[in-house]
């Protein structure tokens, strides 16, 4: 694969983190990577929570760019919000009369990225009550699952944004949802390393540029810098059966350790979309949210190329994520 651009970057990630989770939920990706087998049964496979919520929070981020790019200032984090409760009415969730309502865009008409989900995810109610969480005051403080790493990759495409800036993009974005500081530092991990993959980073490195960023909270969590030096020590071994009932973490070294072993797969010869097939399936041991991190990751690496045309061509939504894709290249320059 030649010289990999900026614009590729953001198409691979965002329709990473899509085919990621539906072929997950699908059962085409398998535990430990068996069972990947390229090609689909009959019918779409559907977008999921990761998939869907990966494209409204790139769609708050443009937004923002939006009205920066007209001289306006606007909180990235308000923006996210408003898009993530576009998101959570389309997923049939009452919203309070306090919420305020978020103006229709151009992907709320796209197909699948409105979908109810099959099993709605527990956290959705943080959206529901028309408050606006934050990292001073965040709402789910009971929530510590990988709901918001599992979209938190788009805080990472952002250009000519410092690490930093994405740190604290990140951590806002999650106390949207999810208040454990598990599941607020597995996001800004996710973010973080997607941020120094898109600036042309091996993924080794971009992995411990992150565990840094994540090292340098005022209180880092230890299960999520203890899942990044897993991820590197350890790589794929352990007890996926266990791994469904784990926080934030588990997916976090889950998907980091299958990024790491297709970055391996592809040193020795293997295809790009092959390694993004097993990286996936590695991932997927520890459930969808999981395998979402794993396909925004790899595609954010190698492009939107490498993601898995037998799997790309038949998810619902991926039309919508290139779309979408191609506004934030083009309205960031990429």
């Amino acid at each position: 694969m030649s010289a990999t651009s900026a614009s590729s970057r953001i198409h691979g990630c965002l329709v990473g983190a899509v085919v990621g989770e539906a072929s997950a939920l699908a059962g085409l990706a398998g535990a430990h990577g068996r069972g990947t087998g390229l090609e689909p049964g009959p019918g779409p496979l559907g977008m999921g929570p990761a998939g869907q919520l990966t494209l409204f929070t790139a769609d708050g981020l443009l937004e923002a760019i939006e009205w920066a790019n007209d001289g306006v200032h606007a909180d990235e984090a308000a923006c996210v919000w408003l898009a993530s409760l576009r998101w959570v009415s389309g997923q049939g969730v009452p919203l309070s009369p306090s919420a305020p309502a978020a103006q229709p865009r151009w992907l709320d008409s796209q197909e699948g990225v409105r979908v109810p989900a099959a099993a709605q995810p527990a956290w959705a109610v943080s959206l529901a009550g028309g408050e606006m969480g934050s990292t001073a005051r965040p709402l789910g403080l009971e929530f510590d699952d990988a709901g918001a790493a599992a979209h938190a990759a788009p805080f990472g495409l952002v250009p000519h944004i410092p690490a930093a800036g994405v740190l604290k993009m990140s951590a806002e974005g999650a106390a949207l949802t999810h208040g454990a500081p598990v599941a607020v530092q597995s996001a800004v991990a996710v973010a973080s390393f997607t941020h120094f993959l898109a600036l042309g980073a091996d993924a080794l490195t971009a992995l411990g540029s992150a565990r840094a960023q994540v090292a340098s909270l005022r209180s880092p969590d230890a299960k999520v810098l203890e899942a990044l030096d897993a991820a590197v020590r350890e790589g794929v071994a352990g007890d996926a059966a266990a791994a469904h009932d784990g926080d934030a973490s588990v997916a976090l070294r889950a998907a980091a350790a299958a990024v790491l072993a297709a970055e391996s797969a592809v040193q020795s010869g293997d295809r790009h979309d092959a390694a993004f097939a097993t990286g996936v399936g590695l991932a997927a041991a520890a459930g969808s949210d999981a395998a979402a991190i794993a396909g925004a990751l790899l595609g954010t690496l190698w492009g939107r190329d490498s993601v898995t045309d037998a799997w790309s061509s038949r998810t619902a939504g991926v039309a919508a994520a290139d779309g979408l894709a191609d506004r934030f290249a083009r309205l960031t320059g990429a």
